[in-house]
This record gives structure tokens, sequence and C-alpha cells, in this order.
């Protein structure tokens, strides 16, 4: 198996690959970490680093904001389930009451509505 690092073609000894065979480019360790240092540099002089850490800063304080409103969002989502099933279940619950009411099958007396209650939330008892 062949192999380049640094620049330079290498065949690993002993396993009967020749310098004619194809070789497959891998890039080291080494000149990733040079390219980064780089990018840094060039980075670190156009950018002063007060700026810099700054910006971290700001950075990370914005992916906590988002962590936070994610979770929030999350919980609304819930919430929000659970009043869609009981908005559901009420929702059977009334077509059911008018379909016994319209059967007959229950008198009217004992399919009354509860007690107002709207009166505490400042509405007018409906006619």
């Amino acid at each position: 198996m062949s192999f380049q690092t640094q620049g330079n073609l290498a065949t690993l000894p002993g396993t009967g690959i020749g310098l004619d065979d194809d070789v497959v480019s891998v890039v080291s360790r080494h000149e990733i970490d040079d390219t980064h240092a780089h990018r840094a540099k060039s980075v670190a002089a156009g950018v002063p680093v007060e700026a810099h850490e700054k910006l971290v800063l700001e950075v990370s304080g914005l992916q906590e904001a988002l962590g936070k409103s994610q979770c929030m969002m999350d919980a609304m989502q819930s919430r929000l389930q659970a009043m869609e099933q009981a908005q559901t279940q009420s929702e059977a619950q009334l077509d059911l009451l008018i379909r016994l009411q319209q059967s007959g099958a229950v008198p009217l007396s004992s399919a009354q509505a509860p007690p107002w209650e709207g009166s505490r939330y400042g509405l007018s008892k409906p006619t």
C-alpha cells in the first residue's frame, strides 16, 4: 500500500507494493494542524484578540439561548398536544351528548349543562 505524507511518496516496506502501483493521497495529521495554525495566524493578524474573544463569547451566549429556546418550544409543544387531546375529547363528549338528546335517550333535565361560571371571568351569561 502506498500513501503520500508531507508531499513525499512513501511505500510500506515488505508489502510487495511498488512505486508503480496506484497511490492514495492521505492528508497527515501534521498537515491538518499546520493548516489550522496557518488559518489561526491569518485570522489573528487581521482581527484584534479582544474582538475575537468578544465574538466567541457572543456565539456561546447565542448557542445557550438557542438551547433554552428549544427546550421552551418542546415544553410548549407538549402542553399544546395535551390541550388538543382535551379539546378532541370534549368535542367527542359534546357530540355524543347531542346525539343522545336528539335520539331521546337522555331526558333533557339530566343532560343539563353545568352551572354557569363565566362570571368569574367577567363574562355575561348567554341567553
